[in-house]
């Protein structure tokens, strides 16, 4: 959690009559805190999500801010500030066009203003910022798990422009990682990634952990602001090339803050079932008959009735090395159309005929009934959740 460049500096010109001279785009950049560097061996000292102060003391060629620049943006930096003075006179083209390209914004202060003053203001308000941020998620969680008063909540909710009728999107993220040793740093970029993009569309929005499990509240983003956020994020991880798999659930937009204990368990659901299916993002409204079997309580009974349908064939696969399992689905995903199933097969069919046979005879079931096909293709529903 943290500000962005752009709130944190939008009455820059008037407090610290600081003037922004690139980076325009990179005005979304998250701030978590600053630091006033004189050595150009920046990397030592930052660990991303920074803004960078220098007065330029060790300034002693034309190429010395560029380069400076240029580690800076290696070691993420979110903003970089020049105090303007005896040993940095003027900013060069060239650092102003590579601030526009790599969309890190770049402030001149004249050198009246003292980089301790401006430095320590800033701190104050990313930290009033962080106690915010850290109060609204424990509210959130608190009407999620039903702790405490739910009126005193929604109070405290309004306090900082969350409204009882607001909309509520809960989009909820998992992290696969193929080299365990690099997913704390991946897991800190992803998650501060989605905050940044989220925060480029719409001021509201909360974030916190659930156990192993990213949470991001998006607060009323319309149905478009919501798909503009996840495309725009997995484009972004997409061309981050991590060795991590991000899989992702999506509750439903809803209205109330009340009612949001449910709509959160939603969002667990849906990651649910996109990390059993391996679909990397799922809808909960795009469930449909998942919906009814994730919302079952008692999964034993699911499990009973799998085992005394397709737990049967599939047994059977195992220990005769056939698939009959998979040619039964296609025969159900094609109405029970022999032809079809033919055809797909490059088989005759009289061989489909042999094997709808043979699946009734193991199963005791038939194919031609209504009831035992719609039993069976439950099944299939069943067997991607347990």
């Amino acid at each position: 959690m943290a500000i962005t460049v752009g709130k944190l500096f939008g009455n820059a010109t008037i407090l610290y009559q600081m003037k922004l001279l690139a980076g325009r785009k990179g005005l979304n950049n998250l701030v978590e805190w600053v630091h006033i560097i004189e050595n150009d061996e920046v990397s030592k000292f930052l660990h991303g999500n920074e803004v960078v102060f220098t007065s330029g003391i060790l300034n002693n060629n034309e190429k010395w801010l560029l380069e400076y620049a240029e580690k800076l943006y290696k070691s993420r930096t979110s903003a970089f500030v020049v105090n303007i003075g005896p040993y940095t006179k003027t900013i060069s083209k060239d650092v102003i066009e590579f601030c526009n390209e790599v969309k890190m914004p770049l402030y001149s202060m004249p050198w009246e203003t003292r980089m301790v003053d401006v430095t320590r203001d800033i701190c104050y308000r990313i930290m009033q910022k962080e106690q915010v941020e850290i109060s609204l998620a424990t509210t959130i969680k608190n009407i999620i798990f039903k702790i405490g008063d739910l009126q005193t909540q929604i109070l405290q909710m309004e306090r900082y422009g969350y409204q009882r009728d607001s909309n509520f999107c809960f989009i909820a993220m998992s992290f696969d990682f193929v080299n365990k040793k690099t997913n704390e740093f991946v897991t800190s970029r992803i998650k501060k990634c989605s905050e940044r993009i989220a925060r480029s569309i719409h001021e509201l929005y909360i974030c916190f952990s659930y156990n192993e499990y990213w949470m991001l509240v998006l607060v009323n983003y319309s149905d478009h602001d919501i798909d503009n956020f996840l495309n725009t994020f997995l484009k972004s991880e997409q061309s981050a090339k991590n060795e991590c798999k991000i899989n992702i659930g999506i509750s439903k937009n809803q209205n109330g803050i009340e009612f949001q204990a449910e709509n959160f368990n939603k969002a667990l659901l849906a990651l649910e079932m996109a990390k059993k299916k391996s679909n990397g993002v799922i809808f909960y409204d795009k469930l449909d008959i998942y919906k009814v079997l994730l919302n079952t309580k008692e999964k034993s009974v699911l499990r009973e009735y799998y085992d005394t349908t397709l737990g049967i064939l599939e047994k059977y696969d195992k220990e005769n090395n056939t698939d009959l399992m998979d040619f039964l689905y296609m025969y159900l995903e094609n109405n029970g159309s022999q032809s079809r199933v033919a055809e797909k097969q490059y088989i005759h069919r009289n061989t489909v005929n042999n094997q709808v046979k043979k699946i009734e005879k193991i199963i005791g079931c038939n194919l031609m009934n209504l009831d035992d096909k719609l039993r069976l293709y439950l099944s299939f529903y069943i067997k991607d959740i347990i």
